[in-house]
Formats: structure tokens, C-alpha cells, sequence
């Protein structure tokens, strides 16, 4: 029997990305790169493809007594974590299936594994679900490979840089563990990899007419995916202030199942065509531009446009705005011809491993917020071939817009919308992509979206509740409470008490117009603090503070945020009573960094001065065992 050669080491690995916003999957799909270059048999796959990730997960348990040891395969997972502390939403079924009871103590047995998570110490459950997930696999009798990694969003150099260390980590280790065979070596960086995901031409097609719009959105109605039409795209902020802010309604199909405060809407955007076409003309693909692409079927499960071509792949799927990551520039650069001064900077910006460049990168990229369109017409010696284009960009991602209101009776949606555009560093103009694509959209244009239920349900209306909302974050709160407030009120129902915050009382205070329409609504304001009360009703009241805003005494002291009006001693006096007493729930929703903080520390405070000193921290935590503390910050 003739000798098989081999051409790789070790067991088949799987990198397995659990991912929210892409950055887990860019970092499985750059350490799939560093496997195969050290010649192991490395696959990328998404949680979401549950069939596939199952079978790996299961098959050190599956596997014939009589079949190799070295085909049981290596599980590697990166996890994110999102909202207060829970699995990506592409990862649910995965972790439910995990969860399972009647999986036994040994169903993973023999599976070597590692994971590494990535989340961010701003948030109060920092990497929360991959430690759920390295926690559960162990149960299940997998063994660790080597000590799981974290990174932290909020620290120097971000996530990408404790995630290179624990990648060399993971690269000794296996090294360590698996030798090369006799006569294969592992492949310098100076060597092209195939494509991952290969695009090609289909064979005899030819350039056939553009579709419309709509035809391309009804094509891509599938599953979760619905087609909504737009019915209001109306900036709520004066003109002259700097934030432009929509209520932006949509009409959603009479079969949408019922939608309850915290649910999500999540906008499938689409890039600019004349940035695309920019793209194709610069890129020299204006020949195939329009015409039908083959493409793996695991491709074909997010880029569902028919038919799919070079143009509406750019448009609708993939995100040539984003700012790059190294991949990006790495891959880039063996494409770069007849500059070698800029194929040399391309290979130093997507080096991930020398810290040096790193911060090249962080300046060059980062900092201003350069998008990936803007970077190859700056590096314009770099052509791409096209089958390696999904090698280069990531794919466009649905936004997330908690529901501000709800109709049943018409379907009908709306969401707060702030505008995302600013000047960076350099003086340029920055737009968000998606905030971009919706506020250009007309009355009756038709877009795609998905409805998300929240997975946290929203407080009881039998229940007082605390609920702090600065910015647009009050959009949720104000569905709670239009909910609450269409129910029989008066002075001995439960408390609804909403802490506010923006900018300007006259330019930002979201939904004052309406709370103030109503048939008992009042409002007072204090000339010392600037504080804003204004009463709805016996039992709902809110607060509102704005941060430049000026007092009639400006040697006053102002309550600016939202977690300084929670520190008023009548304020925090009502908060403790109301979560230690009377069974009431938090809900804190808006911008991640101090605020969700400042917010816990100061109900910590009022908790304590009710209950006594010493027992703020662990009424919070009973708080959140039993659902009682919600908390949703972006």
C-alpha cells in the first residue's frame, strides 16, 4: 500500500466566530490565515451555521473507537458580548443547544478546546458570554487546550491587542503540540494564500441590464428578513442645531408578530452608488461589473440579492465604508504593482503582530475614520482580482434601532434616529453608513429589515419602575410608557419615574411635545439646577437634565447628567425606596462608557442610604438575578 505524503500537521481545526458587529469574525478569519501559514487544516465558521459547528463540537464524542486520534478536531471560539451580558444574536440557537439538559456531562469528551472573548470594560458584565461559553464547554467535558484569552475594547490598543498576544499563545501551543512532516514547512508571510471565499464570473455570462431597487429588496425577502415601507423620515431638531435627529416610521407586513418595548428593528443598508461606482471604476471592474457572479453557497446565505453581480454585491452586501482592519491592508498588498514605497506601507499596516504598526495603523485608519473606499483610492497602485474580493471586505451589517412606538392596529413602527455625521481630526466629513442610506430615503421607498425580540422581557406594568434614557436612548422608555400611560392611572398606581438627558432643552428634549399634549401634564423648571420636571400624571413623572443648558445664576451648580439628577436627595430617597420596598425594576438605556456606570454607582448610593451601608452591591446583584435591573447600552 503506497505511503500517503502529507502536506499539513495536526488534527483539522475550526475556528468558530461568535459575532455582534463583525469583529470576532474578522479575527477568526485572520487567525484561519496564521493556521494555514503554520500548515494546519484551518476552517472559519459562523455560530449561526449551527449543522456544521454541532458536528465539530460533537465529533471527538462520535468518532469510531478505531478512527485516528489526530481527526478528533480542535474547537477554537471568539466570542463577543452583547447587551447586558448576553451571546450575539447569531449565536442564540448555538448556545441554547448547548444548554440542553439532556446533553450528559461527557458529550464533549476528548474535544480539545480554547476560547477567546472579546468584550469591553465599560459595560457591567465585561466578556460575560464567552465566560459563559468556556464555563459550559468544560461541563460538557471538553478539555482546554490553552488558557482562554480576553480583550477589552475600552483598553490601550483595544481588542486586537491582548487578542495578538493570546494568538501567539495559541500559535506556540500548537506548534508545540503538532510537528510538521518531514519536508513541509510553514508558509512566510510573503506568500499568497488561496482565496477563502472565491468569486468568479459564471461561466458564458454576459453584462445584463441593472435592477431596480425594488426588485433587489423584494429578492432579498427571506426568512426573518420583511420588506417594510417608509411613511415618515422627518428631522425632529431645529435646523440650526448641529444634530440632525428623524422619527423615522415604517409600515411592516399585517403578519409581524407582535412587538413589545425593547424589541429592536434592524436596517439593512446599502452603500451609495456613486461611492460604488467610484469603487468599480477605480478597481478597473467596470467590464463585469453587471454581471452574474458564482459564488460558495455559505456566501449565498447573506448575499441573497437576485441576481447577484459585482455591483449589487458592492451595494447591498458588502461594506466598502467601514474603516479596514489589517486583514484588509494585508491582503491589499500583494496587489499593489509598480509602487513599491506604497506596497511596503500596505504590508505594514496589516502587520497585526509588531505593535510599531499597530499604531501606524491606529493613526492612519482609526483615528480619522478612513473608510476602506477611501484607502484604495489613496493606494491606488492596488488592483484586486475579483475572486478575492470577499477576502478584503466585510460584510454589511443590519443596524440595531430599539422601537420608539408601536401601532398594532397599522403596523407601524417608529424609530429615533440620530443622524450619525461629524468632521474628524483631518477635517473631513464622516457619515455612518447606515444612518447615511436612511435619512436619504423618501416617503414610500421600501427598505429590509428584521424584527428582533428583546431578551430581557420589559418591566411589568403591575411594577414601579426606574427608567433612565439620555440621548436616544430614551426610545425604548418611551414606548414603555406610552404603553403605561394607556392604561387606567392615578395616584395609587405603580410609579413611572424617567431620568432624561441631552444637550439643549429647546433643541433635543425628544417627545416634550407630546408628554406636554397631555390632559394632565405639567412641567416646572429650577432656575438653580436647570433641572426640568415635568409631571403626566399622579404616578409618572420625569426629569430632565441638559448639559449646556445655563442657569439664570450661573454660580449655581448645574445638574447636567442623568446620573446627577439621581443623586437629588428627594430623587434617591424615591429610587431606594422604590427598588428595595416595593419590588420596582431599573431600566438604563443609551451610549456605553461613563453614564451606564455613573447611573449603577449613584442607584448603589441611594440603595445604600435605604438599606443600610455596605448592602448597595449586593441589592444590585439580586436585582439583576431576578430581572430587575435591565440595562442596554451601545
Amino acid at each position: 500500500m503506497p505511503s500517503v505524503v502529507l502536506d499539513h500537521r495536526g488534527p483539522p481545526i475550526a475556528v468558530v466566530y461568535l459575532s455582534e458587529t463583525g469583529t470576532s469574525q474578522s479575527l477568526a478569519e485572520r487567525l484561519g490565515r496564521r493556521l494555514r501559514r503554520l500548515r494546519f487544516r484551518a476552517a472559519v465558521l459562523g455560530a449561526d451555521d449551527l449543522a456544521r459547528v454541532a458536528a465539530v463540537l460533537f465529533a471527538a464524542s462520535n468518532t469510531h473507537p478505531k478512527t485516528a486520534n489526530d481527526e478528533v478536531p480542535i474547537v477554537i471560539l471568539l466570542c463577543a458580548t452583547t447587551g447586558n451580558g448576553e451571546m450575539p444574536r447569531h449565536a442564540r440557537r448555538l448556545w441554547r443547544f448547548l444548554l440542553r439538559r439532556a446533553l450528559p456531562a461527557t458529550a464533549l469528551a476528548g474535544l480539545p478546546f480554547t476560547t477567546f472573548g472579546l468584550g469591553d470594560t465599560s459595560y457591567a458584565h465585561f466578556n460575560f458570554a464567552a465566560r459563559k461559553m468556556h464555563k459550559r464547554l468544560l461541563q460538557l467535558g471538553a478539555h482546554e487546550l490553552c488558557p482562554r484569552g480576553e480583550g477589552d475594547e475600552s483598553a490601550s490598543g483595544g481588542v486586537e491587542a491582548a487578542y495578538a498576544v493570546w494568538e501567539q499563545v495559541l500559535a506556540n501551543r500548537l506548534q508545540d503540540l503538532y510537528a510538521c512532516p518531514p519536508g513541509v514547512n510553514v508558509l512566510s508571510d510573503d506568500v499568497l494564500l488561496k482565496p477563502e471565499m472565491p468569486v468568479t464570473v459564471e461561466d458564458g455570462s454576459t453584462a445584463m441590464k441593472q435592477t431596480t431597487r425594488d426588485d433587489v429588496v423584494q429578492s432579498r425577502v427571506c426568512g426573518p428578513v420583511r420588506a417594510a415601507v417608509v411613511v415618515r423620515n422627518e428631522r425632529i431638531t431645529p435646523p440650526t442645531h448641529f444634530q440632525d435627529t428623524r422619527a423615522f416610521h415604517i409600515k411592516l407586513s399585517a403578519d409581524t408578530p407582535g412587538i413589545v418595548p425593547g424589541a429592536t428593528i434592524l436596517v439593512y443598508p446599502e452603500n451609495d452608488s456613486d461611492d460604488v461606482s467610484t469603487l468599480i471604476t477605480a478597481q478597473d471592474w467596470t467590464a463585469v461589473a453587471d454581471v452574474p457572479l458564482a459564488v460558495p453557497a455559505t456566501v449565498r446565505k447573506w448575499a441573497t440579492t437576485t441576481p447577484l453581480t459585482l455591483r449589487t454585491l458592492l451595494t447591498y452586501h458588502l461594506d466598502i465604508g467601514c474603516v479596514p482592519r489589517a486583514s484588509f491592508f494585508e491582503v491589499a498588498s500583494f496587489f499593489s504593482s509598480g509602487n513599491e514605497q506604497q506596497r511596503e506601507k500596505l504590508r505594514e499596516l496589516g502587520d497585526a503582530g509588531n505593535e510599531e504598526f499597530t499604531q501606524d495603523r491606529y493613526d492612519y485608519a482609526d483615528r480619522p475614520r478612513r473608510s476602506a473606499l477611501e484607502c484604495l483610492l489613496e493606494f491606488d497602485s492596488v488592483k484586486l482580482p475579483l475572486e478575492y474580493i470577499l477576502d478584503v471586505f466585510q460584510p454589511l451589517r443590519p443596524r440595531q434601532f430599539s422601537v420608539a412606538q408601536y401601532d398594532a392596529a397599522t403596523a407601524e413602527v417608529g424609530l429615533l434616529v440620530a443622524i450619525v455625521k461629524y468632521r474628524t481630526i483631518l477635517r473631513r466629513i464622516r457619515q455612518g453608513v447606515v444612518t447615511r442610506f436612511m435619512a436619504r430615503l423618501a416617503v414610500g421607498n421600501a427598505i429590509l429589515v428584521e424584527v428582533s425580540a428583546p431578551q430581557t422581557p420589559p418591566p411589568p406594568a403591575d411594577k414601579p419602575v426606574l427608567l433612565v434614557g439620555p440621548g436616544t436612548g430614551v426610545a425604548p422608555l418611551h414606548f414603555l410608557m406610552a404603553q403605561r400611560l394607556s392604561l387606567p392611572r392615578d395616584a395609587e398606581s405603580p410609579s413611572t419615574l424617567l431620568v432624561f438627558g441631552n444637550r439643549l432643552h429647546d433643541s433635543d428634549f425628544y417627545y416634550h411635545k407630546e408628554w406636554l399634549q397631555h390632559p394632565s401634564a405639567s412641567e416646572s423648571r429650577s432656575t438653580a439646577s436647570g433641572i426640568s420636571v415635568l409631571t403626566i400624571t399622579p404616578s409618572t413623572k420625569i426629569l430632565a437634565c441638559f448639559s449646556r443648558d445655563h442657569t439664570d445664576d450661573d454660580t449655581a451648580p448645574r445638574l447636567k447628567y442623568v446620573q446627577s439628577a439621581l443623586k437629588i436627595t428627594s430623587v434617591a430617597r424615591e429610587v431606594g425606596d422604590m427598588l428595595a420596598h416595593n419590588g420596582g425594576y431599573v431600566w438604563v438605556c443609551g451610549s456605553k462608557g461613563k453614564m451606564p456606570k455613573a447611573v449603577r454607582a449613584a442607584i448603589h448610593d441611594a440603595l445604600e442610604a435605604t438599606l443600610g451601608k455596605g448592602e448597595g452591591m449586593a441589592a444590585i446583584s439580586v436585582l439583576e438575578k431576578q430581572g430587575r435591573y435591565i440595562e442596554e447600552t451601545w
